[in-house]
């Protein structure tokens, strides 16, 4: 086992530790807790793209510690910073030969489609073949806002609006998910290889953890069964449409995020949830979206507990 020196965290403002005392964020917690000296290159309102750059970076100007540094790596909401203009979420029968049926938007602005009318009718077809569109007509937004209900008593499934025009709202997620999980496991292996420790968590969304197996680190069991409910794909009273309802559990690109050994991944829980359904405005729940103290010192015992079952650590004062 190495001889650890510095936790190096990066992630978004859950790990940054948005509106939290430096001094009682998880990873301040955490690092304290292992008897490391912190590093933390987390940024609010970021995602996963910047996780790769500054550890990336952080790699690069700093081999003389490498290998005395132990990295956790936060991954942020389904939505956060990707640039869906290269990302695989318009429909087009272009490349269906190779079974590939939705292309990003900027590819469809180069290749178009086979049949325009099908997709855009007869006037549009008349517009879009002339390829006088600009990007943001062709590019559809997706995922520009979630809605949920925090009412501990009428809770809803985590679900996002999409414009109009999606053709298949479970096959767009399909597209978004697979990126993530190429992504992610790509930058595992990235990290691997270079032989530099390191575990992967999930921060607002499942993505390492779409199994939805949670494992019940909650501060209450009620908190327990309200996060399995916020998850499920079943109506409620609240969202009954379940087109609008991703079915995580069911991803095809889950062979990917399986293909991470477990040893380098915590995927029964998103840190999130550990303090989503506290009352908001509180040591717990500061405004919804980040933690107070309580809520930072759940999440640090939850990590904590999981690089000391996964082997990364041995107990205190031992």
């Amino acid at each position: 086992m190495k001889k650890y020196k510095y936790l190096v965290v990066c992630g978004c403002s859950l790990s940054y530790g948005q509106h939290c005392p430096a001094n009682q964020t998880y990873a301040k917690l955490l690092a304290d807790k292992l008897g490391l000296t912190l590093i933390n290159l987390s940024t609010p309102a970021t995602g996963w793209y910047s996780v790769e750059t500054n550890i990336t970076s952080f790699i690069q100007n700093n081999k003389s510690i490498l290998d005395e540094c132990f990295f956790i790596l936060q991954k942020s909401m389904l939505d956060r910073r990707v640039n869906y203009e290269e990302v695989s979420t318009c429909r087009t029968d272009v490349w269906e030969k190779w079974n590939i049926k939705y292309m990003s938007p900027i590819n469809v602005l180069f290749h178009g489609f086979n049949d325009w009318y099908t997709y855009f009718g007869q006037d549009k077809a008349r517009i879009y073949t002339t390829k006088d569109v600009s990007m943001s007509e062709l590019a559809i937004s997706i995922f520009p806002e979630h809605k949920r209900s925090i009412d501990r008593h009428n809770q809803g499934s985590f679900y996002w609006k999409l414009q109009e025009g999606m053709l298949d709202v479970q096959a767009v997620f399909e597209e978004i998910m697979l990126h993530w999980a190429m992504r992610i496991n790509s930058f595992h292996l990235f990290l691997k290889n270079l032989n530099l420790d390191h575990i992967i968590v999930d921060g607002y969304s499942p993505f390492l953890s779409y199994k939805l197996n949670f494992t019940n680190y909650y501060d209450t069991d009620d908190d327990y069964e309200m996060v399995k409910r916020f998850w499920s794909t079943q109506p409620t009273t609240t969202h009954a449409n379940t087109d609008f309802i991703f079915d995580f559990k069911n991803i095809k690109a889950g062979w990917i995020f399986d293909s991470i050994d477990t040893k380098y991944k915590i995927d029964d829980v998103v840190l999130w949830g550990l303090y989503l359904f506290k009352q908001i405005g509180t040591a717990w729940n500061i405004d919804g979206g980040h933690a107070g103290p309580l809520g930072m010192q759940l999440i640090a015992n939850t990590i904590y507990k999981n690089l000391l079952n996964k082997g990364w650590f041995l107990p205190e004062n031992t």
